[in-house]
């Protein structure tokens, strides 16, 4: 989708919302990405401010171990968000995935002057009603981190999915000090629990709620882990 000038966001937001600048500071972000405890993968996560006053967050994993990186592991995620009352709604997302001989896109155009989510899942294509604060899966991250960054006690979120738009809640899983390759961090955790898998993320305060901790814990068994390696922030633009 087209970039619109900053202007134009004015005439697109409801009224009574605001926009805002983005209570999350620019970061960048270096992750050990393991499976059962062993290292497959390195994540790097970008995100980085625009001129027009929306905010890009970017992942990148890369295979560096084992069958992943024989298979040439290579997945980039990328959402563009503008900021609403302090919180992210979603302007733009893409998916790509490319291992062995199987690739996977998606991408994502929010309209919010048609009020519109138009979704492009490889072959299958939907169009669907936008809600107010609406985020794709990607972004999610952005929004727990915000909603920390404010103090906020509930965590509720309408997801833009493959073809709908889906009720997402987070709970507190509780303060815990945890050690990372980056260190030791005071943090904060939350989750959210399905039938196949859970998924946690534990943020911290001092470097502006980054994710410190990422895991999602299948059923069946296995268990994806991101671990803070490193971090990084702009000149001037650490929290």
């Amino acid at each position: 989708m087209k970039k619109i000038p900053f202007v134009f966001f004015c005439c697109l937001v409801p009224i009574g919302h605001a926009l805002a600048e983005s209570p999350i500071a620019p970061f960048k972000a270096e992750y050990q990405t393991l499976r059962n405890g062993k290292e497959l993968a390195r994540t790097t996560i970008v995100l980085s401010a625009n001129a027009d006053g929306t905010s890009t967050l970017r992942t990148t994993t890369l295979g560096t171990s084992g069958l992943a990186k024989m298979a040439g592991l290579d997945v980039v995620e990328e959402s563009t968000v503008r900021w609403v009352d302090g919180r992210p709604e979603t302007v733009n997302y893409d998916f790509r995935q490319d291992v062995a001989f199987r690739n996977k896109r998606r991408h994502g155009e929010f309209d919010w002057r048609g009020n519109e989510v138009h979704m492009v899942d490889g072959k299958d294509e939907a169009r669907y009603d936008l809600v107010r604060y609406a985020v794709d899966r990607h972004a999610l991250t952005l929004a727990l981190a915000s909603d920390l960054s404010r103090q906020a006690t509930r965590f509720d979120y309408k997801v833009a999915m493959k073809d709908a738009i889906e009720d997402v809640t987070y709970t507190s899983c509780g303060d815990e000090k945890l050690s990372v390759p980056a260190g030791s961090f005071s943090t904060r955790c939350l989750e959210r629990v399905r039938d196949k898998r859970t998924s946690r993320s534990w943020f911290e305060e001092s470097n502006g709620w980054i994710p410190v901790q990422i895991e999602q814990v299948e059923k069946k068994g296995d268990t994806i882990t991101l671990r803070l390696a490193s971090i990084e922030h702009p000149a001037g633009g650490k929290p």
